[in-house]
């Protein structure tokens, strides 16, 4: 068993090797940030009609421009003959953010809104959306 003035040295020594000050709490406060993916998936009130698909994918680029949005990629379905592909929807959008909080704050923003509620909403029929974050 060790004298208290040697236990009292092995944790100092042990302590002393740790970092202090500032540079601890940015370590330990800093977690990875995952990106954080948006993607929708869209059938058109007008299914399979080109001009509706092109009209959607036209009001819907204007998400592209908001400050948050890091990637924006909009196309149709590719069909396909596998049996475990759906290419039922007509449009799919993707898009990116640097986190959970970027996301949040384009759902948020006042233009996303405007654009969805006057100019996507009146094309669609039904839609499903999923957000994941990317895997460290």
């Amino acid at each position: 068993m060790l004298s208290k003035t040697l236990r009292a040295l092995a944790l100092l020594c042990c302590t002393s090797l740790l970092p202090a000050g500032p540079a601890f709490a940015e370590l330990t406060a800093a977690a990875p940030v995952a990106r954080v993916h948006h993607v929708v998936i869209v059938w058109l009130k007008e299914h399979g009609n080109a001009d509706a698909r092109q009209r959607y994918i036209d009001i819907s680029r204007a998400q592209a421009k908001l400050p948050m949005v890091q990637r924006y990629q909009v196309g149709t379905a590719v069909p396909g003959g596998r049996e475990v592909v759906d290419s039922s929807y007509d449009v799919a959008i993707v898009a990116s953010f640097e986190d959970k909080a970027a996301l949040d704050a384009y759902l948020q923003h006042p233009e996303h809104k405007r654009v969805i509620d006057e100019g996507l909403k009146p094309l669609v029929d039904r839609f499903v959306v999923y957000d994941f974050a990317e895997a460290p």
